[in-house]
C-alpha cells in the first residue's frame, strides 16, 4: 500500500499523469476544482534578456551609457585643466579679474552638472521604457500561449517560491517574440499579421 502511494506521488510530482482536473480540500469542507495547468510561469527578465528585442535594446542601452561615460570623462578632464589654469593664475591676476574668471567657471560647472544630471535621468528611465514596450509587444504573445495551454493565469517566475519546470513557458515565450516581433526595430504589436 505504501509503495502505491508513493508511486502515485512521484507520478503527481513528475507529471506522469494524464492532466485532467482534480478536487482540492483544504480542510474548509468545501472541494476546490483546480484545472491542471491552470498557472503557467514566464521569467520575463531572461525572456527580455535573451529575446531578439532585448538584446538590440541592451546593446542600444549599453551604448548610450558608454557614450555618457566618455562624454563624462571628457568633461572632468576639460574642467580639471581648467581648474588647474585658474589656480595657477590665481597668483598673477588681478583679484577683480580672477574673481570673475573663478565664478564663470563655477557657472560651468554647475551647468555641466545638471546637464549631466538630466542625460543620467533619462539613461535610467531608457531601461524602463524598453521594458514597458518590451511587454506591449509581446503582451498578445503571451496571451495566445496562455489560451493555448488552457491555462488561466501568467506570472513572472520572481513571484514564486516553488515553480514546476513543465509550467515555466519562457523558453516558448521567447522563440514566439523572436519569430513575431524580432528585435522590435519596426514592430508596433506583437499580434500576427
Amino acid at each position: 500500500m505504501m509503495r502505491g502511494i508513493a508511486a502515485l506521488a512521484a507520478a503527481v510530482l513528475c507529471g506522469a499523469l494524464p492532466a485532467q482536473a482534480q478536487t482540492l480540500d483544504f480542510g474548509e469542507g468545501q472541494p476546490v476544482q483546480a484545472a491542471p495547468n491552470s498557472v503557467l510561469v514566464v521569467d520575463l527578465d531572461r525572456a527580455f534578456r535573451e529575446s531578439l528585442f532585448g538584446q538590440r535594446a541592451l546593446a542600444e542601452i549599453e551604448a548610450t551609457r558608454k557614450e555618457i561615460a566618455e562624454e563624462n570623462d571628457r568633461l572632468t578632464a576639460e574642467l580639471d585643466a581648467e581648474e588647474e589654469e585658474l589656480t595657477v593664475l590665481r597668483d598673477t591676476l588681478p583679484l577683480d579679474q580672477f574673481r570673475t574668471r573663478a565664478e564663470a567657471f563655477n557657472q560651468k560647472v554647475q551647468t555641466i552638472r545638471r546637464e549631466q544630471d538630466t542625460k543620467a535621468r533619462n539613461f535610467a528611465r531608457l531601461t524602463e521604457a524598453e521594458n514597458a514596450h518590451f511587454l506591449e509587444l509581446a503582451r498578445p504573445i503571451l496571451t495566445e500561449i496562455l489560451v493555448r495551454h488552457d491555462a488561466t493565469l501568467l506570472d513572472d517566475r520572481r513571484g514564486y517560491f516553488i515553480v514546476l519546470d513543465q509550467a515555466d513557458v519562457t523558453d516558448e515565450a521567447i522563440a514566439e517574440i523572436n519569430a513575431r516581433i524580432g528585435a522590435g526595430e519596426t514592430a508596433e504589436s506583437g499580434q500576427s499579421e
